[in-house]
């Protein structure tokens, strides 16, 4: 029985994609990762190939024919997750700025409460050190920002690559 599908979009990420980076979200035998492979045109398809090798049958790949956004290759896999019958769907990106642990996090924190999607974040705190380019970091708090006041939402980090959502009504799925 699968209970989580955890999307991977993929873009040209063949020099930075690394199977270690993902076993900790295969530690359950119920979850699955869901590599989106996004129209790659570099190496992408075949380092796909060799990680699920690496990770074994719950390591899934679906290739998208041509790229079409990340936005796009997050909601196929989210769609091909709700169609294998996972109570739980959510995406992490490949470049693992969330790590894969706090997924796992994240998703107990939505299974122990009674929230439909739970949203990671990167908050700076002390201690801790979040390495991003300033521009991108000032950009995406005005969008943030927007997106927050215009959904009349509080969520801090609207960009942040790491959500879980339970397969509902709300997503858009009954099954």
């Amino acid at each position: 029985m699968v209970g989580l599908i955890v999307v991977v979009p993929c873009f040209n990420e063949g020099r930075r994609l690394r199977a270690d980076g993902f076993r900790t979200v295969l530690a359950d035998p119920a979850t699955r990762l869901l590599f989106v492979n996004d129209g790659s045109t570099d190496d992408t398809g075949e380092v796909l190939t060799a990680i699920c090798a690496q990770l074994g049958p719950n390591a899934l790949r679906l290739d998208l024919p041509r790229n079409q956004g990340k936005a796009e290759a997050v909601r196929q896999g989210l769609l091909a997750g709700l169609r294998l019958g996972a109570p739980v769907v959510g995406f992490l990106d490949a470049d693992l700025a969330t790590p894969a642990e706090e997924m796992i996090r994240l998703v107990d924190t939505l299974r122990a409460s009674r929230v439909q999607a739970a949203f990671a974040a990167r908050v700076a705190l002390l201690g801790t050190r979040i390495e991003r380019d300033a521009f991108r970091h000032y950009l995406g708090r005005i969008f943030a920002t927007a997106a927050s006041l215009i959904l009349d939402l509080r969520v801090y980090d609207t960009q942040c690559g790491a959500k879980a959502f339970r397969a509902s009504d709300l997503l858009g799925w009954t099954s």
